[in-house]
């Protein structure tokens, strides 16, 4: 169905969905020691197997559209390392998972770059996506799954730079953007204060190191 319009940051149902989001969040914080004493693999894989589910419903749906989706954009993954992640709780998936988690899939949150508007499917796709990306790395963090070790930081800005490596060569040869490393988002983002391109690939990078230090203060005031 078509639906009239298009997308508004900061409209109506942008707003409301991050208040959800950051009423979620709190739930989670304010309920940390009752998850903290329970059997919760039946949750767990439950999440995995919704989130999974939400993304495999995109390719078919994109597929009956006539177009292909190929999850190689940075929050495509964190999706996938989120689902490995609950289901296995492999201590440096989880690590990852979280930090790609709370960095990238917030970000996307904050400024997505959607055409329509709520109802639209794919508006629904991609909060119901990055939501519970989010929301499924606080729950790791707050049931001691995400443990920082010396290295976790540079750890992972090292995969996050392997990964612009890998997503910029594939941008050169068949003209993608993934990672937005070939071009800017169409709507606001953060990379709009960063310069032109190529300086804002240089800026995002230094801003991602900080950002991931950032996100890291939690885990290292809980392990204090």
């Amino acid at each position: 169905m078509d639906h009239a319009g298009s997308f508004a940051l900061w409209g109506p149902d942008h707003l409301t969905v991050l208040g959800l989001t950051i009423g979620g969040i709190a739930a989670l914080l304010i309920s940390r020691r009752q998850f903290q004493h329970i059997n919760d693999v039946g949750l767990r894989r439950g999440i995995a197997i919704v989130l999974f589910g939400n993304e495999l419903a995109s390719w078919v749906w994109a597929a009956v559209q006539g177009v292909a989706r190929i999850p190689l954009q940075l929050c495509d993954l964190a999706l996938l390392l989120t689902v490995a992640a609950i289901w296995s709780l492999r201590p440096r998936v989880c690590e990852l998972a979280y930090f790609w988690g709370i960095v990238a899939s917030s970000q996307a949150i904050l400024t997505p770059d959607l055409q329509r508007p709520f109802p639209d499917y794919w508006w629904l796709k991609f909060f119901a996506t990055h939501c519970g990306v989010v929301m499924s790395a606080v729950y790791l963090a707050v049931t001691g799954r995400v443990r920082l070790t010396r290295g976790s930081i540079w750890r992972v800005w090292g995969l996050t730079n392997l990964y612009a490596g890998a997503m910029g060569l594939i941008n050169w040869c068949w003209g993608t953007n993934y990672g937005y490393l070939a071009r800017k988002p169409m709507h606001p983002s953060l990379l709009d204060a960063f310069g032109p391109w190529p300086i804002y690939i240089a800026v995002m990078d230094v801003a991602a190191l900080a950002l991931l230090c950032l996100a890291a203060l939690p885990l290292q005031r809980a392990h204090a």
